[in-house]
């Protein structure tokens, strides 16, 4: 009989503490949820400070680009119709810094960002180049909108994540969909954009940043006129393979005018041009 109640004893222990570990897995797996959602909510309202924002040719036009520093290569770029030797470009150049997966920002990189509209920023160092090429395309009768300058990494979490869980509402496992989002939405701390060298470009006829921009009068323009003041199509058709990007017709780095000349001429991605610069 004392073994039978020792044993209903120890058997109601067994059963305490089974709900109280059970009762406390659910309590973590709530608190975690809420602080997870609290995270989430923290971000959303950081990146919707940043969000949608637009700024056109009057937007910069209005920054006064006489005081930025004038980039080493000007006095070469006015030759545009000579053959650039790639032997003439110094690898350490920030204007042909490589940023992709393999390729974070360096933790020492330092660069000075100008505001040009509400929290749209980008380098100041390109906004001189950047200011031509808007008058230049207005001057073609195609009005270019700048839709997505810097972002810092915060924004770039945001929308890597916001990705993620699109892919994953479609029934994707996570790390599928984790892969598919690396192809459409640069890993943070991975971004051209955190260093305000990357602008998303599309024109106030075509809002959205799609494919179908590559077909537009500004997406033509770009691409054939882009390169003259510095700044390159960055994520190419035909070329994901070697950036590891879906194309983006709306993408474009700036690279510097003789970097952008070479590139254009010789069909090449940044990645190559690099690869091609460290041959030498």
């Amino acid at each position: 009989m004392k073994k039978i109640i020792k044993i209903r004893k120890m058997l109601c222990m067994i059963c305490v503490f089974l709900v109280f570990l059970i009762s406390n897995s659910f309590l973590y797996s709530y608190l975690q949820t809420n602080a997870d959602e609290a995270v989430e909510e923290e971000l959303w309202e950081h990146a919707s400070a940043q969000a949608e924002e637009t700024f056109t040719l009057d937007d910069v036009m209005e920054y006064d680009s006489s005081g930025v520093e004038k980039a080493e290569d000007e006095e070469a770029d006015e030759q545009t119709g000579e053959e650039i030797d790639i032997r003439s470009f110094d690898k350490n150049d920030w204007k042909i810094m490589l940023i992709n997966k393999q390729h974070p920002i360096p933790d020492d990189y330092e660069f000075t960002l100008a505001v040009i509209k509400g929290s749209m920023k980008c380098d100041e160092r390109i906004i001189p180049e950047l200011q031509q090429m808007m008058q230049a395309a207005q001057n073609d009768g195609v009005s270019l909108v700048i839709r997505s300058p810097y972002r810092d990494y915060e924004r770039q979490i945001y929308l890597f994540n916001r990705k993620i869980k699109n892919y994953m509402k479609s029934k994707m496992s996570y790390l599928e969909s984790y892969r598919t989002t690396a192809q459409a939405v640069t890993v943070p701390g991975a971004s051209e954009h955190q260093v305000g060298l990357a602008l998303d470009i599309t024109s106030d006829t075509y809002t959205t940043l799609t494919e179908g921009f590559a077909d537009t009068e500004a997406g033509e323009w770009l691409e054939n006129h882009s390169y003259e003041y510095g700044f390159i199509l960055r994520y190419p058709d035909g070329k994901e393979d070697i950036t590891g990007i879906s194309f983006e017709p709306w993408h474009f780095r700036y690279v510097g005018k003789n970097a952008a000349k070479y590139m254009y001429d010789h069909e090449l991605t940044l990645e190559e041009f690099v690869a091609q610069l460290n041959d030498q």
